[in-house]
């Protein structure tokens, strides 16, 4: 198949973002098109038509697009069936692209941006996010003076290796915030190869059967110039713990995000999560001064992207608009969280066997594991608008 008929999720994000005038075609079965779809942080025309339309009753199915004088993409969940519906399009007369490698691309690409800095760049520190749209997951490398460390790498890595290379920079750790239930982590896959040490709390019921470096509540980490101090806040899961670096941005992996906190339900233990949950934020949290930078892990929706196209809140903002941190009460904010529980997906129990080295699972699993956006926050508010 020629290039010129294809389009990667790259550019395809690209246009979609720059408000090109565009039409995509999703040819997906309607359960797969309801659950998950592209999304463009400015609104663009979609329209769904089932591939075994266009199997069935061609003509028919043709005639459903609507007509369109910008630039036509199909996608399919892996970038095979929409292929040939663009043939057929392109027969009758409409001028689309297939999107190389469908959904699983999309749900797959690492979008790095440079997160914007106060003082830190002139003591050589870098923060870079990489966002993982498909699935609203963020990951970070930090670089400092010729040295980086990663933390809550996709499975990916050979994007974080290359990037690594392009900067110059040798991996001194690898560090995860809690043990994942949304996506496989790269990180041990990144220790073994690098040599760095890899970090990783479990907690009561979260077993690690991974090799993993000892870190406490509070110790720090030296990056080159800047210190990276752990900071115990179990909620999320009994281990899950925050990164602060250079005392002003807070990695706060599920335990905060912007829009919601962390759901405390995943491991079956919702009262008891949900109370370590609200001393974490009351205790750990709340002494934190507003001006702290707060990156979290996830996001729900595409809106939380800011216009620098990093997924960011200042503490301060946080603490005015989340409804959960102004709940001073213990027995409410338990039951805030148990109204807030749903039933995870269940490929989350498999994907957390994985991340505590209990099992191992191959690459056609991992995908299949993977497809969708991330359930990870917990907010009754939240709930209503969040894509499932």
């Amino acid at each position: 198949m020629s290039t010129e008929y294809e389009i990667e999720i790259k550019e395809l994000l690209a246009k979609l973002d720059a408000g090109e005038p565009l039409l995509l075609v999703d040819v997906r079965n309607d359960d797969e098109y309801e659950k998950w779809q592209i999304e463009g942080r400015r609104q663009f025309k979609i329209t769904h038509v089932p591939y075994f339309d266009f199997s069935e009753e061609e003509h028919e199915a043709v005639g459903r697009i609507p007509k369109h004088t910008g630039e036509v993409v199909v996608v399919c969940a892996k970038g095979g069936s929409s292929q040939m519906v663009a043939e057929i399009l392109r027969g009758s007369g409409v001028p689309a692209r297939n999107l190389t490698g469908g959904m699983i691309a999309y749900g797959e690409y690492l979008d790095p941006v440079k997160v914007p800095l106060e003082d830190g760049e002139a003591d050589g520190l870098e923060i870079w996010q990489f966002n993982r749209r498909g699935k609203g997951c963020l990951s970070y490398v930090i670089l400092s003076c010729g040295e980086a460390v990663i933390v809550d790498a996709s499975r990916a890595i050979e994007i974080y290796e290359s990037f690594l290379v392009d900067a110059n920079a040798r991996l001194a750790y690898v560090l995860d915030t809690h043990v994942h239930a949304d996506h496989i982590s790269g990180g041990p896959a990144l220790a073994a190869r690098s040599g760095a040490p890899y970090f990783v709390r479990g907690g009561s019921g979260f077993d690690l059967q991974q090799r993993t470096s000892s870190l406490k509540d509070n110790d720090e980490l030296q990056l080159g110039k800047t210190s990276i101090r752990v900071l115990a806040t179990p909620g999320h899961t009994p281990g899950s713990v925050c990164y602060l670096l250079a005392n002003h941005y807070l990695l706060s992996g599920d335990t905060l995000f912007k829009t919601a906190v962390g759901r405390p339900d995943l491991g079956g233990n919702v009262i008891e999560w949900s109370q370590d949950l609200f001393r974490t934020l009351h205790e750990r949290i709340a002494p934190l001064d507003d001006s702290m930078v707060v990156l979290p892990a996830h996001y729900a929706t595409i809106a939380e992207i800011g216009a620098n196209g990093i997924v960011s809140a200042t503490l301060g903002d946080l603490r005015r608009h989340l409804s959960e941190l102004r709940v001073s009460d213990l027995g409410l904010f338990t039951e805030v969280m148990q109204r807030a529980v749903r039933t995870p997906p269940p490929e989350y129990a498999e994907i957390i066997n994985t991340n505590l080295g209990k099992t191992q699972t191959d690459p056609i699993h991992a995908v299949e594991w993977e497809l969708g956006k991330n359930q990870c926050a917990a907010s009754v508010t939240h709930q209503s608008s969040e894509r499932r």
